[in-house]
């Protein structure tokens, strides 16, 4: 859990979410905008601390290390390649600088290492030379995920790193990660709110709603035989590229309720059209409803 404190009242940013990940995995967490997935990834990260709850890796707690063992355990890559790489620095000097960061390689260790890690992802020689805004959104972000990967850390949190990137940018970005992966057996928690990049690249989805967790399931489970009605109407969403095909069903009505006042019970229970007074009066816990399909709700469809 964690609450930021506004002048307006308190935000519950988070509220008791918990889930695991295992060695290897995808994690997509998806869910509409406001709803923690962003949070959830600063907490792991270890940028906010929780105000209760723990997050632990192999049982080391994660808030607990000192900055340089979480930066060679957790590695980022954000949302925007355009605020996230220094604009005055160049592109060799800015994948280098975890490895400075760390003071334990030579020169000559850190210039092999960053060589290797421009080529991994991509690029050239001659654009390590660079400036960030000589190159392109996709360019940017690739020197991002190079930059996170070249301590070869075990984990990467990935928070909508093709949001801000053209749709065919968007592919190439999402198979080097999914090349990356599998290279150094990396583990990834993958935050977006399109539904379909994570479906192409998740082992297991996580759906979120204002703080809390709706349905943990594997992707296709999830687009097949959906649950929870929030989850339900998120899949509806998804557009398909076929004029001839009506859009489906499932549309959300109302808005979200605000963060600092949720509803009583289950959040969702004031857009959803099978709510009922149990709904208002007790707050619903995942279960397990199929074989690794977790859901939080009374009236699952």
């Amino acid at each position: 859990r964690v609450s930021f404190k506004l002048d307006e009242g308190l935000v519950r940013a988070v509220d008791g979410t918990s889930f695991d990940v295992m060695p290897g995995q995808v994690l997509g967490v998806v869910g509409e905008s406001g709803c923690g997935k962003s949070t959830l990834a600063r907490l792991i990260l270890g940028l906010h601390e929780p105000d209760s709850g723990d997050i632990t890796v192999e049982g080391q707690r994660v808030v607990a290390m000192d900055r340089k063992a979480r930066a060679r355990l957790i590695q980022p890559v954000f949302q925007d390649p355009f605020s996230s790489l220094n604009p005055l620095a160049r592109v060799r000097d800015i994948v280098a600088m975890p490895l400075v960061a760390q003071g334990t390689f030579s020169r000559a260790e850190i210039a092999r290492n960053v060589d290797e890690m421009l080529s991994r992802v991509g690029l050239s020689a001659e654009q390590g030379t660079r400036l960030p805004s000589e190159l392109s959104g996709g360019q940017r972000q690739r020197v991002a995920i190079a930059r996170a990967l070249v301590l070869r850390p075990r984990i990467v949190v990935c928070d909508e790193p093709t949001s801000a990137l053209d749709v065919s940018v968007q592919a190439q970005i999402l198979n080097l990660l999914q090349d990356m992966k599998d290279r150094y057996g990396l583990t990834l928690i993958f935050i977006s709110h399109d539904l379909a990049v994570v479906k192409t690249i998740s082992t297991r989805v996580m759906v979120m709603y204002l703080g809390k967790v709706c349905e943990v399931a594997t992707p296709d489970e999830l687009y097949s035989n959906t649950k929870h009605h929030y989850t339900r109407a998120l899949v509806a969403s998804v557009p398909i590229p076929d004029p001839t095909k009506k859009p489906a069903g499932g549309r959300i009505e109302g808005e979200p309720p605000s963060p600092m006042n949720p509803p009583s019970g289950c959040r969702f229970r004031t857009r959803c059209p099978m709510a009922s007074e149990q709904c208002a009066n007790e707050e619903p816990q995942l279960r397990e409803v199929a074989p690794g399909h977790f859901v939080a709700c009374h009236h699952p469809a």
